[in-house]
């Protein structure tokens, strides 16, 4: 008898939800599947239905965590109604996700690191949605006018990286609003010579 879609469809979802947990507090090369099985309550013939081996749930997990980061990220800029505070936004929404309590560095990064290889399908995610991020990055500062916007976005994902790591490592959300002070600077050193002497409101 076919299993309920509902029923499917729930088990697939608890089997990520503890995979993305265990992943990302004692890394991906430290969780086995029978960890999943047993976190998740599912039979291990359940799990292989939905994957046909842990390295494609790794990629489900991260493809996951891509989709829900991208989706905040965006919808902190949304909120904002200038490019100027668009970008802050960006590195509001990175505070609060460092100020998490289960905060234990970037997943991408992490997830990469350990895998150390480029061709696993979750390193390109990991890729993807880096660069994803420098093109809406691009995307404000061209639209704004301010100069080289492709090197800005790219300056502005080293300060987020580079934030990210430090407060990793120090246990503290300083190294973020460092960052965010310095991308500051660096939005009143790209303006036009009209813009800043209007007071860089754009």
């Amino acid at each position: 008898m076919a299993r309920p879609i509902g029923s499917t469809s729930s088990a697939r979802l608890r089997i990520l939800s503890c995979a993305s947990e265990l992943f990302y507090r004692k890394g991906v090369n430290h969780v086995g599947v029978n960890e999943i099985i047993d976190a998740s309550g599912v039979a291990k013939m359940t799990l292989y239905h939905h994957f046909k081996s842990k390295n494609d749930i790794i990629t489900a997990v991260l493809d996951a965590r891509r989709q829900q980061r991208s989706e905040g990220l965006q919808a902190a800029m949304a909120r904002a109604r200038t490019p100027r505070r668009q970008i802050l936004a960006a590195f509001d929404y990175l505070d609060d996700i460092i100020g998490d309590p289960a905060f234990r560095g970037c997943a991408f990064i992490n997830t990469t690191v350990e895998l150390a290889e480029p061709s696993h399908p979750a390193s390109r995610i990991s890729t993807q949605h880096k660069q994803h991020m420098i093109d809406e990055f691009e995307r404000v500062a061209a639209q704004a006018g301010w100069r080289n916007p492709r090197l800005f976005a790219l300056q502005c994902q080293l300060l987020w990286d580079g934030a990210t790591a430090a407060a990793q490592v120090n246990y503290d959300n300083a190294p973020v609003r460092a960052a965010r002070s310095a991308v500051e600077t660096l939005m009143e050193s790209v303006q036009p010579e009209k813009m800043q002497s209007a007071g860089g409101r754009s």
